[in-house]
């Protein structure tokens, strides 16, 4: 396969991925987006700061203090001093966090399976296989030159 139709299947893999991420969680979830996404990346990354997770969630570092704040009153995250620097907090989910989290994610698989359920079972095998090479893409590490 040649760059440009690597390009082409990223750019349709990041299509896909948002509209059936839409589609799993329009009537899924009570847990709102924002906090799923900050929730998600808790789990993901483990305790981080807060600008650690405004960098990744791509918004400004007040955006996410006020969303952390909100989780944090919640109960679903909570704040402690990060050791390296007394100045700085990590926040990091909470049991209760973690619950809803999990919630969220069992709602949208629950309404992925309401669609899943009216494709043949060959399809079904090539999802399977597809997410499994989806978490293998995960895992990899960018090469130097590429774009990020």
């Amino acid at each position: 396969m040649i760059a440009r139709d690597l390009t082409q299947l990223g750019e349709e893999l990041v299509v896909a991925s948002t509209r059936l991420s839409r589609l799993a969680t329009r009537n899924a979830s009570t847990l709102p987006h924002a906090a799923m996404r900050v929730l998600g990346r808790l789990d993901e990354l483990g305790q981080a700061r807060i600008s650690e997770l405004a960098k990744a969630d791509r918004c400004s570092q007040p955006t996410m203090s006020n969303l952390v704040q909100r989780l944090e009153e919640q109960g679903s995250v909570r704040r402690s001093t990060d050791p390296a620097d007394s100045r700085a907090s990590l926040i990091a989910l909470t049991d209760k966090g973690l619950a809803e989290l999990r919630d969220a994610r069992r709602q949208a698989g629950t309404a992925l399976a309401a669609h899943l359920g009216q494709l043949p079972a060959s399809d079904l095998t090539t999802l399977e296989a597809a997410a499994a090479i989806i978490h293998k893409l995960l895992t990899l590490e960018p090469l130097e030159d590429t774009p990020r």
